[in-house]
């Protein structure tokens, strides 16, 4: 049995997920009465507020905005790609659990933005929230048009998959590597992004503990379903030495 999955079916798996992410994306748009009310209600969970604090600290310092902006438009996907694709690669015995695991954390988020839309605190009227990124006008910005913003589903605010994603990669890194500065930079990715995603607007706080509890879940669950094609992977270690 092949240990490393053939890439083909790999890039069919991704092409399905966006395939869904978009059907789940227009169905949300038709629901922005609930998205707003599902925001107002998760602001109003706000402890001490911090959402708005962060977000206008961020507002007053300009030359923060670009970096700010670029890092929550692209790094949730560029190194979440990077990872999986270095996994595939050098840590073919790992790889399933990992792949399934993202999967898993796509579909359970997925569900929930069609059961339960929540538009992020700058969309909400009269909330007093700066949109950092739209403001910003980088590519990928909502304003602009077009690249991250033409397919991105707005009222996909609960979970975080941004923190969810980072989450995962921080724990595959683990489980590929020993050395200690590879497993700090993962962690570090999940601190920048929890951080990002609130002082730009596009988030609240508990949608981070959401996305994280997410990749608990399906990290919990994707041995079971993986493993299932492949036995032999029970038998190999869950961290590689380096």
């Amino acid at each position: 049995m092949r240990t490393r999955p053939h890439w083909a079916g790999e890039l069919l798996v991704v092409a399905c997920l966006l395939f869904v992410y978009d059907l789940v994306a227009g169905l949300a748009k038709l629901r922005t009465d609930a998205a707003l009310d599902h925001g107002r209600d998760l602001l109003a969970l706000s402890p001490w507020g911090l959402e708005k604090t962060a977000d206008l600290w961020l507002a007053g310092i300009a030359w923060l905005h670009d970096p700010a902006a670029y890092y929550y438009d692209l790094a949730h996907i560029d190194v979440t790609m990077v990872v999986l694709v270095a996994c595939f690669v050098l840590r073919a015995p790992v790889y399933r659990r990992a792949r399934t695991a993202l999967v898993l954390v796509n579909l359970i988020g997925l569900a929930v933005f069609l059961a339960y839309p929540v538009a992020p605190p700058r969309l909400l009227p009269g909330a007093g929230f700066v949109d950092i990124v739209a403001e910003s006008g980088t590519w990928g910005a909502w304003e602009a048009g077009g690249g991250v913003a033409e397919r991105a589903n707005e009222f996909a605010s609960m979970p975080s998959l941004h923190a969810a994603w980072a989450v995962w990669v921080a724990l595959t890194v683990l489980t590929m590597t020993r050395r200690r500065w590879l497993r700090a930079l993962g962690w570090g990715h999940v601190a920048m992004t929890s951080v990002i995603v609130v002082v730009t607007g596009n988030h609240y706080v508990i949608d981070i503990f959401a996305g994280a509890l997410v990749v608990a879940v399906a990290w919990a669950l994707a041995p079971r379903l993986a493993l299932r094609r492949a036995p032999e992977l029970a038998r190999v270690p869950a961290v590689a030495v380096d």
